[in-house]
């Protein structure tokens, strides 16, 4: 009896040892989620006791391990002796439990390894039919900009902002072809451009995303009117619209007009005017530049390298230029099908 009564005091202090030791450790995880959905940015935050602005601890996740921060280095945030440092991750689709490898931590006074962590992976069921695939904890757009992309759509961007957010992917039902283009993260923000096509009589965008703060669906309205399209964008003009074609042929039309009435008024002001003219419609239907694009090459919806591509160039391809954007090329391909080839894919010599 007196035996097990030592046996048990004693692994009560090796326990007590251990929970001192563990309290008294420089570095702890101070927080962790309960569970994450799939595909949500999230982040892990570790509480460094003693912080030395002289001496930083260095951190470095198991290699070995998919799971991986979406940013090597940390958001760091200072609390008088104490200091935060916050890593984001992304849940993958395909789990149902995810685990924070192990971390080595380490600088001149300490080292230490904090063990992998368990995090429960759900499935959002919260979804409507204009969900966009975004979980975030918050979402704005900033800035909306509306081209016409031919006679029957417009092109749509908009400015996204938001926190700790899968911005990249973002996709609202219904839209005929869409893309992310410059995103940008700065720890916990997220920025991007969010382009994507609809019918040019449309005059609102309704979405929704999960605000992972509030626990709930959040529906965003975005109107669509005067919203008026940068200069660069406006390049994305396809085809002349049919009022362009109307001042050609009323510049036609006044040229022809101005040589009767000079032969017939021998005045030396209509030949002037004539030639200005005439200089004016030799500049507007001048052949455009051509380009040789290569077998196989795709023809791409939008500008932008997330587009859809609406078919493959099937033999060596010489043609016209109707628009360049950036490192693309709109041209006009068999049966009036038009889109965007890449320089890329241009014949080199």
């Amino acid at each position: 009896m007196i035996k097990r009564l030592s046996l048990l005091l004693k692994l009560f202090i090796f326990f007590a040892a251990q929970t001192s030791l563990w309290a008294d450790a420089p570095y702890s995880y101070s927080y962790i989620p309960k569970f994450v959905y799939k595909n949500q940015v999230f982040p892990v935050t570790i509480l460094v006791k003693h912080y030395n602005l002289n001496d930083p601890p260095h951190f470095e996740f198991d290699r070995m391990s998919l799971l991986q921060p979406i940013e090597s280095k940390p958001v760091k945030t200072l609390n008088k002796e104490e200091a935060f440092f916050t890593f984001y991750f992304k849940a993958p689709e395909g789990s149902k439990e995810i685990y924070i490898p192990s971390l080595n931590i380490w600088n001149l006074d300490h080292s230490f390894t904090l063990m992998e962590a368990k995090i429960p992976v759900k499935e959002l069921q919260k979804k409507d039919k204009n969900f966009c695939k975004v979980l975030a904890s918050n979402l704005r757009v900033n800035r909306v900009k509306v081209d016409a992309y031919d006679i029957n759509h417009n092109l749509v961007t908009f400015t996204l902002e938001a926190t700790e957010a899968n911005l990249e992917d973002m996709h609202i039902p219904k839209v005929i072809d869409d893309g992310i283009e410059n995103l940008k993260r700065d720890g916990a923000l997220t920025t991007a451009n969010y382009y994507f096509i609809i019918p040019s009589n449309q005059e609102s965008v309704v979405f929704s995303y999960y605000n992972t703060i509030k626990n709930r669906l959040l529906n965003k309205k975005i109107s669509l009117k005067n919203q008026s399209g940068s200069l660069d964008n406006s390049q994305l003009k396809p085809k002349d619209l049919d009022f362009d074609k109307i001042k050609k042929y009323a510049l036609i039309s006044f040229t022809v007009i101005v040589l009767i009435a000079f032969i017939l008024s021998k005045d030396f002001i209509y030949l002037f005017t004539f030639t200005i003219s005439t200089g004016f419609l030799i500049y507007v239907f001048l052949p455009k530049k051509s380009i040789c694009v290569q077998e196989g090459a795709s023809l791409y919806i939008l500008p932008t390298n997330n587009s859809n591509i609406s078919l493959k160039i099937d033999e060596e391809l010489h043609t016209k230029v109707l628009h360049k954007y950036k490192n693309f090329y709109k041209i006009e391909y068999k049966n009036s099908i038009s889109g965007w080839i890449k320089d890329e894919d241009t014949c080199k010599n």
